[in-house]
């Protein structure tokens, strides 16, 4: 399943499961449960009323995130909707994924903010006011919007990738993992 497919399928499967969750904020849950955990279940990002369908792109999503955190090229992403989507929309997105991620991280207990290094600690500081963001269709005009929007994706990329390798030991060797096409 593509990134694409996923995010319609969950957008579908989260509908019909009656969660208010979008499909970021679920990878944003899911992200932050495997930060602190790398074997936590994609199922628990979301209600307990499911169908197979989504349970079955829940599991695609992790694999394909945890492909992506402990890939040595970075190659994470978060889970948002297209570049053609208009760009207020993309910001309110962001900053769902942002906050489902404070919460995965949150959710189990584990999470210990003040054993983290300072600049990581300043990340989930700015994560949090990340989670806050919003744009009018006023500020969308301004010309800097849409490069402002591509730095802040790319700090939380960035960011997650931080807080992922500050928590999870470094695998040895190679990675057996089974890929998902």
């Amino acid at each position: 399943m593509s990134q694409t497919d996923i995010f319609s399928v969950l957008a579908h499967g989260l509908t019909e499961a009656g969660s208010a969750q979008t499909p970021g904020e679920t990878h944003g849950t899911l992200t932050g449960m495997l930060c602190v955990d790398n074997e936590a279940s994609a199922v628990g990002a979301v209600t307990d009323n499911h169908s197979d369908m989504l349970a079955e792109a829940l599991d695609a999503l992790r694999e394909m995130t945890l492909e992506g955190l402990f890939d040595p090229d970075l190659s994470f992403r978060p889970l948002l909707p297209s570049d053609e989507a208009p760009l207020e929309d993309r910001v309110r997105a962001l900053a769902r994924w942002c906050a489902g991620f404070l919460y995965g991280l949150s959710c189990e207990g584990r999470f210990a903010p003040a054993q983290l290094s300072a600049e990581v600690q300043e990340v989930v500081a700015d994560l949090t006011e990340l989670s806050k963001a919003d744009l009018t269709a006023e500020d969308s005009d301004s010309e800097s919007a849409e490069s402002d929007y591509a730095e802040l994706v790319e700090y939380t990329r960035v960011g997650v990738q931080m807080i992922f390798l500050e928590h999870q030991p470094r695998r040895e060797g190679p990675v057996a993992r089974e890929t998902l096409h």
